[in-house]
């Protein structure tokens, strides 16, 4: 039986160019099966495409996953990252990201859950990067997270830019 012919979304709207969902989940969470490894591979492409889309991204992250920031921001150097407190066990699928730069060095960049790093806001609050509004969204925000849960299970909460368009 023949089927339809797919139908191609357009990635440009009236113009503008949109924000690739697979890129801007990259550039939010650090994770992405394209994102990360064709269109991100080294610490210039992610200060290119991170200066490009920072006005897109930073204010939904803001509204959307209050207390903390897109993993960009951490990659660029815009943030310090957080210390590892005590490593985890090796038998853990915690997300770490190695970055290589042009000149030959890299960097891992990690995302461990609380008992391994120190909680997001809280380093966020000491650096005063976060104000009191925002520690009591963060705080709500929480509250409809499980313990266990890894930021991915507030993807749903954070609309993605490609989505909006289609």
């Amino acid at each position: 039986m023949p089927r339809a012919p797919s139908r191609i979304v357009k990635r440009y709207a009236a113009g503008v160019e949109i924000l690739d969902f697979e890129l801007e989940s990259s550039l939010v969470w650090g994770e992405g099966i394209v994102g990360t490894s064709i269109e991100l591979r080294t610490l210039e492409d992610w200060l290119t495409a991170w200066a490009r889309w920072r006005e897109v991204i930073e204010p939904k992250v803001l509204e959307h996953r209050p207390g903390t920031r897109a993993f960009a921001a951490y990659v660029c150097g815009e943030i310090p990252e957080r210390k590892i407190i005590t490593p985890p066990p090796l038998s853990s699928n915690y997300f770490k990201l190695y970055v290589p730069s042009r000149r030959g060095s890299g960097r891992w960049h990690y995302r461990y859950p609380s008992p391994y790093m120190r909680p997001e806001w809280e380093h966020l609050a000491d650096l005063e990067l976060v104000d009191a509004a925002e520690l009591k969204r963060a705080r709500d925000w929480r509250k409809h997270r499980t313990p266990d849960c890894p930021s991915k299970c507030q993807q749903e909460t954070y609309p993605l830019e490609q989505g909006l368009y289609v």
